[in-house]
């Protein structure tokens, strides 16, 4: 039995005995301290990759500070030269600096993510083209999301409007519900909700940016004295003008224009009072009842509605 294990051994100090010195000699290099320095250069590399990642990963985060503070204080800065209260500013500029922010880190992950995998050894080039045919692709199916971002950015950093306004976009009216980059909501006043992506938005009327403006016209009956008519009027205007209650909401002396309009049914008289926004709808609900009652206090007719006669052709 120690006869038969020896043969093998025999056989293979033989064979090894046939082979070159110098064949023999790198052999025995490999064996001993090829592997260790393969795996020392194995080592070294991978701990010259984990560095790059950790150094990458730290800057990233690095410049997302640095990219917050610098934006809020840009907004911040740009957004001081208006006449808003500051508690309005800083919601303005914390919005807007959300939304920049939120771009920047999106952008940062992207460019620290390639980072990442090109220190990890991968290519690169088929991961950046397939992602350009996929951008492509995405921004050509997502042009109006696009439109709706970069028009809500700017209806955002122009302050446009804000929540509380009430606006009319083309057939649609009511209060300023929510506002973000993609869509605007708008609560009617019969209580109905409309949602309207701000890349529809061309053309807005804001009536509550400021100020706010109550228009009444007032017509008379043909024959109505209107000397009487603006005497009386003078007189209702100075009254509402002085009230405690409805005087608080308006701003500047109202404007008596006068005669406006003349027709066979009557004489329209128009009056314009500058009020506090949103606002004007009661100043004006208001003045029309204190004039209804100073005309029947005057005896000033009003216009009488006169059925059209109609022809029966059976």
């Amino acid at each position: 039995m120690s006869h038969a294990g020896t043969v093998p051994a025999n056989v293979l100090m033989a064979t090894l005995s046939l082979l070159p010195a110098g064949l023999l000699h790198d052999l025995r290099q490999i064996t001993a301290s090829g592997v260790a320095g393969r795996l020392g250069d194995w080592l070294l590399g991978a701990g010259r990759s984990v560095i790059s990642i950790v150094l990458i990963i730290v800057i990233s985060l690095v410049v997302l500070r640095l990219l917050r503070a610098t934006v809020s204080r840009i907004l911040s800065g740009v957004l001081s030269t208006s006449s808003e209260p500051t508690v309005v500013l800083e919601q303005r500029a914390e919005t807007l600096a959300r939304v920049v922010e939120s771009t920047g880190r999106a952008m940062i992950f992207i460019i620290a993510t390639m980072m990442i995998l090109s220190n990890l050894g991968m290519n690169l080039a088929p991961l950046i083209a397939s992602a350009g045919l996929a951008g492509i692709a995405i921004g050509l199916g997502a042009q109006s999301l696009v439109r709706d971002m970069l028009n809500g950015f700017f209806i955002l950093f122009e302050d446009q409007y804000g929540v509380g306004d009430f606006i009319t976009v083309g057939a649609e009216s009511g209060f300023v519900e929510t506002i973000d980059l993609r869509r605007t909501v708008l609560r009617s006043i019969g209580g109905t909700q409309i949602i309207i992506p701000n890349g529809e938005i061309r053309v807005l009327e804001n009536q509550s940016k400021g100020w706010s403006r109550a228009v009444i016209d007032i017509q008379t009956a043909p024959m109505a004295d209107d000397a009487q008519v603006v005497a009386v009027l003078t007189e209702v205007l100075k009254d509402i003008e002085h009230d405690p209650q409805i005087g608080q909401h308006i701003l500047e002396p109202p404007m008596f224009l006068g005669v406006t309009a003349i027709a066979p049914t009557g004489v329209t008289f128009r009056i314009l009072i500058k009020t506090v926004p949103l606002e004007q709808w009661g100043v004006e609900r208001e003045l029309r009842l204190r004039i209804r009652e100073a005309f029947r206090l005057h005896d000033i007719p009003l216009p009488v509605a006169t059925a059209v006669p109609t022809t029966d052709l059976t």
